[in-house]
């Protein structure tokens, strides 16, 4: 009789976890808060779609500088859905449809790096992982998977030979970056670190296309800017203080950009996920009291174990690539060197971005990392799954998989940013009667 990880092994099995993973997206989106981040996007969604004004910046920056985040793509994924069906969830249906995609392009480059069973460690690591999952939000952060995995799927074609669409689509993941959060500016260090290691072919006709798209899509953007200075980004922090290298002077802000690099590839969440659930939607407090207990104990245990796993495995990462660490001598000879080449581009990036921060990173800063920090962790697997220690980590996986699953439908029904007592349509609706605002919920609706 085959084991339960060799059935979910096989692809008609992953692709129920997947179908899962879908259904708890749904759920994730029904119980969705409403706070400060989501009536910044809902209230340019709210006038393009009754108004029809198209609002050619987005949110105000909070992560290293004043003014508002270039272009419109945030206003346009978001309000484009809601014309179709007036609802908040059409346009969570859209952001899920984008991580869909995400997750297609992540998969993909696994599948084609020689990696065993890349399909069933993508769907669990990639499309049930509660680093995913829970940032179906409608705020910035949660469309930053769809630039950095376009990056990487991009990247991965441009290691071969050159290509006019490649290089165009690549040059798209960075401006799209940009109209996102400014985090972009990791992938765009990423992809110069590329360059010089001879990791990246780029077509140069293919290149000077995709900016000049680029900045075409930016063209409004700009034009507002003349009229309204203020929505240009200012040096300092998000209350105009801070300065550059503050990261790199205070050291502190490097080593926590490192251990966010260990935490995305471990079982050891955001904080409204691990820290912030809450459980009154059991009834019975003796239920309630056991289970938060219960949770306790079983959150502790895996992601103490998964935070030991990812230092493990990126020590063994470092052990057989540290020639490679070295950017500024290392170029690269063998496409087969490529996977290993591009998740230490962007472990360097991060650090790099984190050095030059005015302010100290918190996990969405660094959010546009996380396909690529599984990298290490999805190589070693693949290979440790057909060696001596297969059958532990087999069982492993099997109960990290139903640890995931439990994460997420927990998170759902009650965390900092979801509440099964709450529809996310009708909250909407409350909070967007003319103008977007928080205060049009009150004092019906406690926010946290």
């Amino acid at each position: 009789m085959p084991s339960m990880f060799e059935k979910l092994s096989r692809n008609e099995f992953t692709l129920g976890l997947f179908a899962l993973g879908v259904l708890q997206t749904a759920l994730y989106a029904y119980g969705h808060f409403i706070d400060g981040d989501v009536i910044q996007i809902l209230q340019k969604a709210h006038l393009l779609v009754t108004q029809d004004l198209l609002i050619p910046y987005g949110n105000v920056s909070s992560s290293g500088a004043s003014g508002n985040i270039p272009g419109a793509f945030l206003t346009l994924a978001s309000g484009l859905p809601m014309k179709l069906w007036f609802s908040p969830w059409a346009a969570l249906l859209f952001l899920g449809l984008l991580h869909g995609i995400s997750f297609i392009f992540f998969a993909q480059v696994i599948s084609k790096s020689q990696i065993t069973q890349s399909f069933f460690l993508a769907t669990l690591f990639f499309w049930l992982n509660p680093w995913r999952m829970s940032e179906v939000f409608l705020w910035n952060p949660g469309y930053l998977f769809l630039a950095s995995t376009l990056h990487m799927w991009s990247a991965y074609h441009l290691s071969k030979k050159p290509s006019f669409g490649f290089s165009i689509l690549h040059g798209q993941s960075l401006f799209l970056g940009l109209q996102i959060h400014p985090s972009f500016l990791i992938l765009f260090f990423m992809t110069m670190i590329l360059l010089w290691m001879k990791a990246l072919k780029p077509h140069w006709g293919g290149t000077l296309t995709g900016i000049l798209i680029g900045l075409l899509t930016l063209t409004p953007y700009f034009l507002a800017g003349l009229k309204d200075p203020s929505i240009f980004p200012q040096p300092g922090g998000g209350n105009g203080e801070g300065f550059l290298f503050f990261g790199l002077v205070a050291v502190y802000p490097l080593l926590k950009g490192f251990w966010y690099w260990i935490l995305f590839g471990s079982s050891l969440f955001q904080t409204h996920v691990f820290h912030q659930l809450n459980f009154s939607w059991i009834s019975q407090e003796i239920l309630r009291t056991l289970t938060e207990n219960l949770w306790l104990v079983v959150k502790y245990l895996m992601g103490a174990s998964g935070v030991a796993l990812s230092f493990y495995v990126n020590y063994q990462f470092y052990k057989k690539h540290k020639n490679k660490m070295n950017i500024f001598r290392y170029k690269m000879k063998d496409p087969s060197e490529w996977m290993a080449v591009y998740a230490i581009s962007a472990f360097i990036a991060a650090l790099i971005a984190t050095a030059l921060s005015p302010t100290l990173p918190i996990y969405w800063h660094l959010l546009i990392i996380w396909p690529m920090s599984l990298i290490p962790l999805i190589v070693w697997l693949s290979t440790e799954l057909n060696g001596v220690r297969a059958g532990t980590l087999k069982k492993y996986l099997v109960a990290l998989c139903f640890y995931f699953i439990t994460t997420n439908l927990l998170a759902a029904l009650g965390s900092k940013k979801h509440d099964i007592h709450q529809n996310f349509h009708d909250l909407y609706f409350k909070a967007c009667k003319e103008n977007c605002t928080i205060e049009n919920l009150m004092p019906e609706t406690p926010y946290h």
